[in-house]
């Protein structure tokens, strides 16, 4: 009975951690080259899926691997994580939109979709990269 108060306290634990990194630890900044190399990676899956014609697992698999790409340095406590990734999803869905008004042909197409997507994914990687070089708070 005494484990299952302990297995409780370490879940809390635990998830505590991924909201608030304790004091002292150091908070590094996002590396690009993963990053860069997570946007080729869905730079060709995307392509992939474009050209198989498949048309929503395509463009979903674009999101899904920006958001868990991100997400992935958030849990290694980069620096300024949770206003990056906010900062990063709100470039990405605004570049995604101007794409949209800029370009209405682009939704005619699936080529089209993937060009508006691609796009997109790279911006909110690279706003991540770049809010988490910004210089710390000092305290």
């Amino acid at each position: 009975m005494s484990g299952n108060g302990r297995r409780l306290h370490d879940g809390a634990r635990s998830v505590r951690r991924f909201f608030w990194l304790p004091r002292g630890t150091p908070r590094h900044p996002a590396r690009p080259v993963p990053l860069l190399r997570v946007w080729l990676a869905l730079l060709a899956l995307g392509a992939g899926g474009a050209a198989l014609g498949l048309e929503w697992e395509g463009t979903f698999v674009l999101w899904l691997g920006t958001v868990y790409a991100m997400l992935d340095d958030v849990i290694k406590g980069v620096r300024h994580r949770w206003p990056a990734f906010a900062a990063a999803l709100a470039v990405g869905w605004l570049v995604d939109r101007l794409a949209h008004a800029l370009v209405p042909a682009a939704s005619d197409s699936l080529w089209g979709e993937y060009g508006v997507y691609v796009t997109w994914t790279l911006a909110a990687l690279a706003s991540f990269a770049a809010i988490t070089r910004l210089p710390s708070r000092q305290r």
